[in-house]
């Protein structure tokens, strides 16, 4: 959907008055105007005690010179704060407790006024005549859902537990606080999709592309881009696919459906996770590395039926158990080159080294 999405031609004007048609729902929301109101003072109040207590420079400083215990300290100051917190929390009459036993995702990860507004934007789209836009409007609110998780801003990629306070932030150096508002979300995501779109047009061309979703280790990919278009998949039996470039899982890293649950969850779509290679609820001992090596081998000796001979195929791959050079034998293939990449900006702001290469 999202890659389809990216493709698709599209007015802009009309996507333009959707998306603010749909900004003008989420700002009328009862329950999300209390809980901006809230917010900007909030923001304040941490902002006032941040400058004093985490300038940015000096405390950064502090902490390399062995000056000051980061953690001790950090976890004194976010106590100090927290009166102030609770505070406002009574002033302006906010629920910020969230009860993990809710239903569903949407239940367990996101403060009450930010599901609110959701819902106002999400009542909108649905009810959206043009299919396209639509979807364009469910992913401009899926990316802006994602933002809006009540998690710290360390624990993006993996949920640990929801936030419900403000908390020394390590990625930050600094308080920070939970999201009660996707507003702000909502407006920069919008805006930014209407650039990308207006700059792709610009610089596409007249050819065709495809996004297709299915099991890659037996998909019939002539049959499928020949149900999307017939001319295409002539084309592509007839001269086949000249090359790959992917980034497969890596083993025991990611559960990739659960990354992606407010998603499922808020438009009802299908979960394939029993399809996943290499997840990481299967963990990454002997049995797991076994069942990952066999996956991609499958993967690629699938592939292999619908590329020229003379093909290249590009894998990114955090390859730290060595099975790469096992997975290119049991296709059939070979590794021509290996190249190191070092991986420098996380979304988790982990500092830790950590490199990929590119088979």
């Amino acid at each position: 959907m999202i890659s389809n999405l990216k493709l698709a031609r599209v007015k802009l004007s009309a996507l333009e008055n959707a998306m603010f048609t749909v900004e003008n729902c989420i700002a009328s929301d009862l329950e999300g105007r209390k809980g901006r109101e809230f917010e900007g003072e909030l923001l304040a109040a941490m902002s006032e005690f941040n400058a004093v207590y985490f300038p940015r420079k000096d405390f950064r400083y502090q902490v390399r010179m062995g000056m000051i215990d980061e953690d001790s300290y950090a976890n004194e100051m976010a106590d100090a704060f927290l009166p102030k917190y609770y505070d406002l929390v009574k002033q302006h009459d906010i629920c910020c407790e969230i009860s993990t036993d809710e239903d569903g995702f949407m239940g367990s990860w996101y403060h009450k006024s930010v599901r609110s507004e959701i819902e106002a934007a999400k009542r909108y789209i649905e009810d959206h005549r043009n299919p396209l836009i639509r979807d364009l409007l469910r992913l401009i609110l899926s990316r802006t859902v994602r933002s809006s998780r009540a998690t710290t801003h360390s624990d993006l990629a993996t949920l640990i537990r929801p936030v419900t306070e403000t908390y020394y932030c390590g990625k930050h150096s600094q308080v920070c606080k939970p999201l009660f508002s996707m507003l702000a979300w909502w407006r920069r995501y919008s805006r930014d999709t209407i650039k990308r779109i207006a700059e792709f047009s610009s610089l596409r061309t007249d050819t065709t592309q495809v996004c297709l979703t299915g099991d890659s280790r037996e998909i019939n990919l002539f049959a499928r881009v020949a149900d999307y278009n017939r001319r295409f998949g002539s084309q592509i039996r007839k001269q086949k696919i000249r090359g790959i470039f992917s980034s497969p899982p890596y083993v025991g890293m990611i559960d990739y459906h659960e990354q992606h649950a407010y998603a499922y969850e808020l438009f009802g779509l299908p979960r394939n996770d029993e399809a996943e290679i290499g997840p990481m609820r299967s963990g990454k001992g002997r049995q797991a590395r076994e069942a990952y090596t066999e996956g991609i081998a499958d993967v690629l000796l699938n592939c292999q039926r619908y590329m020229a001979k003379d093909c290249d195929v590009f894998l990114v791959a955090n390859d730290k158990f060595g099975l790469y050079p096992q997975i290119a034998e049991r296709s059939g293939m070979r590794i021509v080159k290996e190249y190191k990449r070092p991986v420098l900006n996380r979304a988790e702001g982990d500092k830790g080294a950590y490199s990929e290469s590119i088979f």
